[in-house]
């Protein structure tokens, strides 16, 4: 009885054509078939006329037209037999998935069509990965970085596993671009990247792709996914590895280039951190859009760890900004505030290795990386200079009793005195002794930037004035 199913169904597949037997055997439902080998005809034989590639095509046509049979057996038998047939005849599947309207015929080819396509996948890794010929799309992209070498042709295949749909929109349009990368964001939200799991190597290449095409300007938000992504270890790890580091760089280095303003701090850092030389581009490009007060001083920070004397005029027209960038909360002279100008001052000084105490500032504030930390400026008191009678410059003169009390609050305000400023508890006399001691920090801050201005090749500001 089963027999004569099976040569029914061979006769409504095939008809008498003779070709239900051209290298399909006849196997039960659900029995495992053996896959004959493989039939990948090329496209120069296609197009001669090639009578094996002739037969293929023509076997699965008649397949596909069986997935819509009325009879269960058939449609099972078709479906079998066309994954026989293997990858070789996708391109037929595709086709005629995209033109079919029946929903029986649709959902096979979406299985069959799959499934082929793993397989063929899995072929194609194979012969790339021994270093034979790509037929992984876009391999291009990352080759035109990286090169080609066993190690980068793995990286490659990584990539294309964990991120196909980046991999299929690299060098397409901005919009493919756009959403290959929108299905990076999803994925590594999906995995808890960032506060659960650290990227892997193929997630910072996936993000930066494709951020350095310049026909795709990615929204400010991916450039903010990077910069945090690129301050764990594992970046940092990637970019001292003997293969791929130097390629890694320049990626990167390509991405800072084009990222938003409103990261540009985070750039900025990172490039100091890795002693990038581009961040003294960025830096002095970003001077001339006017930043806000603390990317201007993180500017003026990369341009004193990484620029030359020269670039001391650019900071010089800073050097009267009383704009606060920093607010120390203590009492005595480690106290006070941190304004734009003392950062000028400060890289003005660096820049011409003068130690930032000689020209005036209380401690030192240098550092190895970072050329200054900028927080660390300590602006000190001036001592008020007195006449031949012992009278202060000052109004402070106005009666003895005041300059007796004066004189005796000092010891509230040590000069080592960490102690937190609480402004609600202050008494009067320690509101005018702070008051007192920001105008002789200001006295003190003048004499600093005329020092710092000396140090300009031919000054272009003008010289700050006691006031």
């Amino acid at each position: 009885m089963w027999c004569a199913i099976v040569a029914a169904v061979h006769l409504c597949l095939w008809g008498g054509s003779g070709l239900g037997t051209a290298g399909l055997e006849t196997v039960a439902i659900g029995q495992e078939p053996v896959a004959p080998p493989e039939i990948r005809p090329t496209a120069e034989a296609a197009a001669a006329g090639n009578p094996v590639a002739d037969d293929l095509a023509e076997q699965a046509r008649r397949l596909v037209d069986g997935l819509r049979s009325d009879q269960f057996a058939v449609r099972e038998l078709a479906s079998e037999q066309l994954f026989r047939l293997g990858p070789a005849c996708l391109p037929i599947l595709r086709a005629t998935r995209r033109q079919s309207s029946d929903t029986e015929q649709s959902d096979r080819l979406d299985r069959i069509i799959d499934s082929l396509a793993k397989q063929n996948l899995e072929s194609r890794i194979r012969s790339f990965l021994q270093g034979g010929p790509s037929e992984l799309e876009n391999w291009p992209e990352l080759e035109k970085w990286f090169g080609d070498s066993p190690r980068i042709r793995e990286l490659f295949v990584d990539l294309y596993r964990e991120h196909p749909y980046l991999v299929d929109a690299l060098g397409g349009t901005p919009q493919q671009l756009s959403m290959g990368l929108s299905r990076v964001h999803r994925r590594l939200f999906e995995r808890g990247v960032g506060p659960r799991e650290t990227p892997q190597r193929v997630d910072l290449i996936a993000l930066l792709l494709p951020m350095t095409d310049p026909n795709f300007q990615a929204a400010p938000r991916s450039d903010l996914i990077v910069a945090s992504l690129l301050q764990l270890y594992p970046a940092n790890d990637f970019r001292k590895d003997a293969v791929f580091g130097e390629p890694f760089m320049r990626m990167v280095a390509k991405w800072m280039s084009r990222s938003d303003l409103s990261i540009r701090e985070k750039v900025l850092r990172l490039a100091l951190q890795w002693e990038m030389d581009i961040g003294l581009t960025l830096a002095v490009e970003t001077l001339k859009q006017n930043p806000d007060p603390i990317l201007l001083c993180r500017c003026m920070q990369t341009i004193s760890r990484q620029g030359t004397r020269e670039h001391a005029v650019l900071l010089a027209a800073y050097i009267n900004d009383p704009t606060v960038v920093f607010q120390k909360r203590y009492l005595g002279v480690r106290g006070g505030e941190v304004q734009v100008g003392d950062v000028a001052a400060a890289s003005i000084a660096l820049l011409n290795s003068v130690p930032v105490t000689e020209i005036g500032f209380a401690e030192p504030a240098e550092h190895p990386i970072f050329g200054i930390i900028y927080e660390e400026l300590v602006v000190p008191l001036k001592v008020p200079t007195k006449s031949a009678g012992g009278d202060q410059d000052d109004d402070s003169n106005d009666d003895k009793d005041g300059d007796t009390a004066d004189s005796a609050d000092d010891e509230f305000l040590d000069e080592d005195d960490l102690t937190p400023l609480q402004p609600g508890d202050l008494s009067p006399k320690e509101i005018a002794r702070l008051i007192e001691h920001a105008k002789r920090r200001e006295a003190a801050r003048v004499e600093i930037r005329l020092k710092a201005l000396e140090l300009v090749p031919a000054a272009a500001a003008e010289a700050p004035q006691k006031s």
